[in-house]
């Protein structure tokens, strides 16, 4: 082929060489040595003629046209060793497909490597990688389908952009840091088991294939984040085997969330928006669960810890009151014998001695003197000596307490730790590792138990007293990355033809090779500790690993608890030798996990040598005995029971046929109790239980135990008490004449709260005022004083103290000193000179790290609380120092400057991460640069010290910040971070939640383990953006201040103080609140049906305290809560639980099935309740209000005030206890509701009214019966001061004689639409003034003649009735009733009166009462004709169902529901109407009653015409002309 082909089979590559100009042609030819084309080396010249004909290159021109050819193919034949390239010194591509070569020589590619950009060696058998790295310019390079085990020699091709290493034997990804231009990367069908940071370097890789590795794990995938630029990332390749990794649940999600910018996964396209959606609103919700529970196993942990510290002080309240009296009494006697020594008699000479008798009677005074002296204080020194003495035995005693209560909490810490590691493992490997939490009524945690105990020897720990094992927890590990590699494992094991233990498809012997074992870590062998943690994820470590470690090279497996545990049990002893107090047994709390092991061949080991699999080739496995393996530790006599034979050790040399399934918790019981008081502690920390520390087994001291040493002689006198201090009392305590000869003063021992006069004691070096009532010192300012002892009183704050400049000796301990950084600065400012400090025994904030503070800022400090300060601490303590203030240099050293957040699945803080994964720190340029300030986003400053927020304010773009585990008193200096989206300080010492009410855009809060005690309405208001809030365990009362961020969905108040749970009411308006942590408040513990209550209140809820919120619980609790009338339910309509003001309760349509307000104490001034259309069947829980005088009960199911004792015994609602209240008005019908006056019972359905016992409200004066289906009158025998009656709308059909027997006071009687048909028994009623028959069947008028025993009735209806048809009852009704005054709601004139008396008066001897017809006394009346009018008036149909009243100003109608007391229901007094000017009509005019009827079912409204008309007796057809007219006009309005 020519030249020109060559060049056109170089261009159909499609890419463009690098010698062609920019006109596409060819560079001249460059001068070269002609070569002949005959080849000397034999087979030479037969592979460059084949290279020649099968590149179309004629290989007689080959020195003319080789500088040409730019590409050459060689497929499957015919090249078996590169060699002749020297002919082709411009080759760019170079493709050798199929062939033999099994090493590339080292001069091989030489002659190409200048110009050689794309090489092809492919399926060519190559054993390794060699020689390539001198081609600097390759940008492609293809090598798959080799045999290569090794990614080496190409870390200098800095050029290469693709890499094709797929189907070789490598197993690790390395050497390829340095390729930072790489694109392209394929290590399909390799060996590779993880990624790790191999790929870190390679920042520019868009699409790399992993597809047919052994990559298993997806934590392992989450390592590609790193890769900014993927775009194609394959792991179920269709044209390999898919990885372990991608056969996993949640693959898909966790790779697409870990991968945003990815636009192709597993050759599948998902650039879709929905794709991307749906993981990241998983990921999210995955990662909202899991920090739920960290967050409720850190709860649960803290409220632990508070627990063992309040049982802690319990256990210290007798030995610190011991210690207190003790040292009460030492400084008594110290200052017994500092008076002896310092007290001289007074020598008394005479003039006329001379000096040398003078100094001899001195002298002989002097010796006598210290005689004396030295004989009183020996028995005073004794007493001192034995006080001290028991002093170190209670401090002993106090310091074995605390050494147990830090082993007690550590343990629960290390609990925690190890809880929140497995929730950790759960979510970042997508839920494929899986702890199951077993209990009883599983069958597999019964048969864990079993083995463990069957495995369990009492004789294997004699020596250690342990006579019982007791198993805590049982946990089910599901691993299924392990569980696939295990069944690959064992299948292939099993189905090998060749080995000896081939097994048929359906033979299932191979099970009996399957064993469970134990294994426990050793803590001796490197990373011991944690190696439990990785064994549950990632399984044991290979057989090169134990060995390398310095173990047996094999995974240590046993039998036997005993042979299991023995490592740790050593390594616990020897720990237990340095402490001080220790556990007899400190190995008491350990964790066992079992394994499914596969044994397959396996023999015996019968020494005590190391094992290695090139020992035992054959073998999968080999067991020591326990013989060779405890009896160089335990002596040759190591066990006298027969289990001992069966114990061993096992080595199973293939990790991949041990498979970790159960983890157990266990204690060993030993025989001795321990002396631990807080061994009784429960740590179960997963669950939200109400638990409570048993008290001590051990009895508890008594106080007066050291009254024998109290007793000894000397007895020391009581000494006046001081209260207050004066000039002559310093004298006379300091036993001088001058206040300015006073340098030391004991004040010990009085009760003294104010150090008045002591500034005039100016030469003053020694001051003991312990033991008093001080609480501040501000009078000892700026003294000179050089000792002081201010120890056992009350002081609070060392703020007075200011200007002691020369005091070296201070005991401030036994205070009330809280606030450590104020207390600190004073010391640091005005004691510089301490050496000597004493300050324990006070309540400080955060104690642990105050020993290196203090040391940090008194640096001439030698001795403190007692224990001399080292160099060690010094150091420690300055660097402590240093780092508490926020410098440039910390900014520099803990900041970042990534713009966005990294893709992880960690639960920590995005500060946090950030920090530990990215390497962007911000660069400062020189000393006046201040520009690295705008680019700092993220900010670590946790465990740093810092005291005060500072030197932020030119952070102006920080997003991500973490103050966590400082001394922070406040919050400050935040003002111009107004672009924080995530702020974060945990474990500080903040008292109120201020100075973050500028960072608007703020999404994620943790002011958790702080002090704060409530929440400023107006801090969080303004924070649209807020999602997160955690505030738990601190000093909250109340939920105000959260009201208002309606953007939050995980809310963590638990561990505060919180006692009302009507706080939660705060949080209704927040409709986005998915989680909520309250558990450890007060209300938790106070309130029944806590949970319940919440949930139902807050519907929107998933979770509530770390567990999620079943659909059950959402019916439990709107059965359990739904329809009560309870206080929280009003307090949360009003808006406040002042109920004493509450006055009234309007509460219609709530659907109401019970009340609940308690013994009615907080409503003692409730008068008025309406609760009409709700669903009560009874007063329970009314009873208890007695103040009520309005009821209204309209529209309900009302059965009886109280339900009858069968109807409590078998209801089934869930919340009856409150019924029980009750009871003991059913059995003794006592009377309830004494002040009741009003009461509406209308349309409930009621047919008895026997059964409702309204004879139990005495003071009832107003009933409201309307709308029932009552028809016998009945039960009103107790109503003795009853006033009106309403009985509309029931179905009465007649009175009987005890209807109202006892009703003598009732002035309004109510019978409409009923079904009477005659009007008897009515004579009981001898006040009534108005009389309701309307819309009866009332057919005779002879039954009103029975209505004149009413002889106080004035107004009477009886419309709508066959009597009234005629108008004849109504002369009638004003004869025989002369006192009427209106009738059918028409006023009775005194004309229609004279008609009447005068009709009547005539007929008076012939009148007979009707017997049979109704008409039989129509008569006509004198100037009444019969008329018929024109205008059709349908009197049947007027439904009058109250006439109005004569009498009264007031008036109610059912047209106003507002109405209060008697206004409610279907009772309607009338009374005189208003004009239109409001004055009351007169008597003139009588009202007309105008009517409407709305429709059916419907009820009637009256209204007072204006223009009211007097009867006519003379005209009385035009008067029912006129009456007729008015209704149809009334109704056309209408």
């Amino acid at each position: 082929m020519s030249s020109t082909s060559s060049e056109l089979i170089s261009d159909s590559t499609g890419m463009e060489s690098p010698s062609k100009d920019q006109a596409g042609r060819a560079p001249p030819m460059l001068p070269c040595k002609v070569i002949d084309p005959v080849i000397t080396v034999n087979g030479d010249e037969e592979i460059l003629k084949e290279v020649c004909v099968n590149n179309g290159i004629n290989y007689h021109k080959l020195q003319y046209e080789g500088a040409s050819v730019r590409m050459l193919e060689m497929f499957f034949s015919g090249y078996p060793k590169i060699t002749g390239l020297h002919h082709f010194p411009h080759l760019t591509t170079l493709c050798i497909i199929g062939q033999t070569i099994s090493r590339i020589a080292s001069t091989a590619l030489t002659p190409v490597m200048t110009c050689l950009t794309e090489l092809w060696i492919c399926e060519c058998q190559l054993k390794k990688i060699e020689h390539i790295d001198s081609i600097i310019g390759l940008k492609k390079l293809y090598l798959y389908g080799n045999e290569i085990s090794v990614l080496d020699n190409l870390f200098r091709l800095t050029e290469l952009e693709v890499l094709w290493l797929n189907n070789n034997f490598i197993t690790n990804i390395e050497n390829i840091g340095t390729l930072t231009k790489l694109k392209e990367l394929n290590l399909a069908n390799n060996r590779i088991e993880q990624i790790g940071h191999s790929l870190d370097g390679n920042v520019k890789l868009e699409e790399l294939n992993l597809s047919g590795n052994k990559i298993s794990s997806l934590r392992d995938v989450t390592n590609l984040v790193r890769l900014p630029k993927l775009t194609s990332v394959s792991f179920k390749d269709p044209l390999y085997p898919p990885c372990p990794a991608s056969l996993l649940c949640n693959y898909s999600i966790h790779v697409m969330f870990h991968l945003p910018g990815l636009k192709r996964l597993d050759t599948y396209d998902v650039v879709s928006k929905n794709l991307s959606e749906i993981s990241e609103i998983t990921v999210s919700k995955k990662k909202m669960f899991y920090n739920m529970r960290n967050k409720t196993i850190r709860r649960n942990m803290t409220d632990m810890m508070k627990k063992l510290e309040n049982h802690k002080k319990q256990l210290l309240d007798v030995p610190h009151k011991r210690l207190r009296a003790i040292m009460f009494s030492i400084k008594e006697l110290e200052r017994e014998i500092l008076e002896m020594h310092d007290s001289k008699e007074e020598v008394v000479l005479q003039n006329s001695d001379t000096e040398s008798e003078k100094d001899a009677k001195e002298l002989q005074t002097s010796s006598n003197k210290s005689k004396n002296s030295e004989d009183g204080r020996k028995p005073v020194v004794e007493k001192l000596e034995v006080l001290k003495s028991r002093l170190e035995q209670l401090k002993l005693k106090c310091d074995e307490i605390e050494d147990y209560h830090k082993e007690s909490h550590n343990r629960i810490r290390h609990n925690a730790d190890v809880l929140i590691g497995r929730f950790l493992i759960e979510l970042e490997t997508g839920g494929n590792v899986r702890f199951e939490d077993g209990s009883t009524s599983d069958v597999w945690f019964n048969s864990c138990q079993d083995l463990v105990l069957s495995r369990f020897c009492v004789a294997d720990y004699r020596e250690h007293g342990i006579v019982g094992l007791k198993i805590h927890r049982i946990i089910r590990i599901h691993n299924k990355i392990l569980k696939m590699r295990f069944d690959e494992k064992l299948s292939s094991q099993v189905e090998n033809r060749d080995g000896e233990y081939y097994l048929a498809p359906r033979n299932t012997g191979h099970r009996k090779l399957l064993e469970y074992l134990f294994w426990v870590w050793n803590p001796e062998v490197p990373g011991g500790l944690s190696e439990h943690i990785r064994v549950v994820e990632a399984g044991f470590h290979d057989a090169d690993t134990y060995k390398q470690l310095g173990c047996d090279g094999a995974v240590p497996q046993s039998n036997s608890l005993s042979l299991a545990d023995r490592h740790r049990i050593n390594y616990e002893m020897k720990k237990r030798g340095a402490k001080q107090f220790h556990d007899e047994c400190p190995f008491r709390y350990g964790q066992l996990i079992i394994s499914k092991v596969y044994l397959g061949k396996h023999s015996c080991v019968n020494s005590e040598q190391k094992v290695f699999k090139s020992s035992y080739p054959s073998d999968n496995a080999v067991f020591r005995p326990r013989m060779y393996c405890v009896s160089s530790e335990y002596g040759d006599d190591y066990s006298t029971c027969e289990c001992s034979s069966r114990q061993c050790d096992w080595y199973i040399f293939d990790n991949e046929l041990v498979l970790p399934e159960y983890i157990i918790d266990f204690e060993y019981v030993t025989k001795v109790k321990t002396k631990s008081p807080f061994s009784n502690v429960s740590v179960d920390l997963m669950e939200n239980n109400l638990y409570t520390i048993p008290p001590p087994s051990t009895p508890v001291e008594k106080i007066d135990t050291d009254n024998d040493v109290f007793n000894m002689e000397p007895k020391i006198k009581p000494r006046p008490r001081l209260i207050t201090l004066t000039d002559e009392l310093l004298l006379k305590t300091a036993r001088v004449h001058s206040l300015s000869d006073i340098t030391v003063l004991n004040l010990h021992g009085n009760g003294l709260s104010k150090l008045k006069h002591i500034q005039s004691l100016t030469m003053l070096k020694t001051l003991i005022v312990s033991f008093n009532d001080l609480t501040r010192l501000d009078e000892l300012a700026h003294m000179g004083l050089e000792y002081l002892d201010v120890s056992f009183n009350k002081i609070f704050t060392l703020e007075g103290l200011k200007g002691l400049s020369k005091l070296k000796y201070m005991d401030v301990s036994w205070n009330k000193l809280q606030n450590t950084r104020e207390e600190l600065s004073i010391m640091r400012k005005h004691m510089s000179t301490l050496k000597t400090l004493d300050i324990r025994s006070n309540p400080f904030l955060k104690p642990n790290t105050l020993r290196l503070r203090i040391i940090g800022r008194l640096k001439a400090l030698t001795l403190l609380d007692g224990v001399p300060v080292t160099e060690e601490e010094a150091t420690s303590a300055l660097r402590v120092a240093a780092g508490s203030r926020i410098s440039q240099f910390s900014l520099i050293t803990f900041s970042r400057t990534n713009n966005t957040s990294p893709r992880s699945l960690s639960l920590v803080e995005l500060a946090k991460l950030i920090y530990h994964m990215s390497r962007n720190k911000p660069e400062k340029l020189n000393e006046h640069d201040t520009s690295w300030y705008s680019k700092v986003t993220t900010l670590y400053l946790d465990g740093q010290h810092i005291t005060k927020l500072s030197n932020l304010d030119r952070l102006e773009n920080l997003k991500w910040a973490s103050f966590s585990n400082n001394d922070l008193t406040k919050i400050e200096g935040l003002e111009n971070n107004s672009n924080l989206l995530e702020l974060s300080l945990e474990n500080n010492c903040i008292l109120k939640l201020d100075g973050i009410s500028k960072l608007h855009k703020l999404q994620r809060l943790n002011v958790s383990n702080n002090y704060i005690s409530c929440l400023e309405p107006c801090v969080l208001n303004h924070m649209p953006d807020l999602v997160y809030v955690s505030l738990e365990d601190n000093r909250l009362t109340s939920l105000l201040g959260l009201q208002r961020v309606f953007s939050l969905i995980e809310l963590y108040v638990g561990n505060n103080l919180i006692s009302n749970v009507r706080e939660i009411f705060c949080l209704k308006s927040l409709t986005n609140l998915a989680i909520l942590d309250l558990f450890g408040n007060p209300m938790a513990t106070d309130k029944e049906h806590y949970r319940l209550f919440i949930i139902f209140h807050l519907k929107i809820l998933k979770a509530l305290d770390g567990c999620a919120v079943e659909a059950s619980e959402g019916s439990l609790a709107k059965d359990t809560f739904g329809g009560r009338l309870t206080p929280d339910f009003i307090a949360e309509k009003l808006g406040h639980s002042n109920f004493h003001e509450v006055r009234e309760v309007d509460l219609p349509n709530s659907a109401f099935r019970t009340v609940d307000l308690g013994n009615g104490d907080e409503f003692n001034n409730l008068r008025s309740i309406n609760l009409e259309h709700n669903n009560l069947t009874s007063f329970t829980g009314l009873v208890h209000l007695v103040n009520v005088r309005v009821l209204c009960l309209n529209h309900n199911h009302i059965e009886c005030i109280l339900p009858k004792m069968k109807l409590l015994n078998n209801t089934k609602s869930k919340v009856t206890n409150f019924l029980s209240k009750n009871i003991e008005f059913e059995m003794s019908h006592t009377p309830v509701l004494p002040n009741l006056e009003v009461l509406h019972l209308g349309y409930n359905g009621i047919r008895d009214m026997s059964s409702l016992q309204l004879s139990r409200l005495p003071s009832l004066k107003a009933l409201f019966l309307q709308g029932n289906d009552i028809m016998k009158v009945e039960g009103l025998d107790g109503l003795h001061d009853l006033r009106e009656l309403v009985l509309d709308r029931n179905k009465i059909k007649g009175l009987s004689e005890l209807s109202f027997i006892n009703q003598w006071n009732l002035q309004e009687l109510h019978l409409e639409e009923n079904r009477l048909r005659e009007l008897s028994n009515l004579g009981h009623l001898e006040n009534l003034q108005r009389l309701y028959l309307g819309s009866n069947r009332l057919q005779d008028l002879c039954e009103l003649e029975k209505l004149d025993v009413l002889g106080s009735l004035v107004e009477i209806s009886v419309v709508n009735n066959a009597l009234s048809r005629r108008l004849m009852h109504r002369p009638l009704l004003v004869f025989r009733i002369p006192q009427l005054l209106v009738i059918d709601g028409l006023p009775v004139s005194d004309e229609e009166r004279a008609k009447a008396e005068l009709f009547f008066a005539d007929q008076q001897l012939y009148f007979q009462p009707p017997t049979s017809q109704a008409n039989s006394c129509e008569a006509t009346l004198p100037g009444i004709y019969q008329y018929k009018t024109s205008v059709p008036v349908k009197v049947t149909n007027m439904q009058l169902v109250s006439p109005p009243v004569f009498t009264g100003p007031v008036y109610y109608d059912d047209s106003d529901p507002i109405q209060r007391g008697k206004e409610k229901g279907g009772g309607r007094r009338r009374g005189v109407p208003k004009s239109d000017n409001g004055a009351q009509a007169g008597n003139k005019t009588g009202p007309v009653l105008s009517y409407q009827q709305n429709g059916q079912g419907s009820a009637t409204r009256f209204t007072y015409m204006n223009n009211q008309m007097s009867y006519a007796a003379q005209n009385t057809a035009e008067y029912v002309e006129n009456l007729a007219r008015m209704n149809n006009a009334r109704n056309a309005k209408k």
